[in-house]
């Protein structure tokens, strides 16, 4: 059980992180970056979506992987 809840909680978390950065509504219209026009500036660049988005899929391979490489050490 806690297999399943690790993958799905990669799937989502990853799902979110590789998917926002390149929505307008959350990412460029964000009350809090509005409020910080120089972190606003860096994270409107397209490397650091990028880079965002990349920590996202990493985060679904991570799931990925777990489900296949599980191994249960109960003796």
């Amino acid at each position: 059980m806690s297999l399943l809840v690790l993958v799905l909680f990669c799937f989502y978390i990853g799902g979110l992180v590789a998917v926002l950065p390149w929505s307008p509504r959350y990412w460029d219209h964000n009350a809090w970056l509005l409020a910080h026009p120089t972190l606003q500036t860096i994270l409107g660049m397209g490397w650091v979506r990028g880079l965002v988005s990349g920590i996202g899929l990493l985060d679904v391979w991570i799931g990925i992987s777990e489900l296949l490489n599980y191994r249960d050490f109960r003796g």
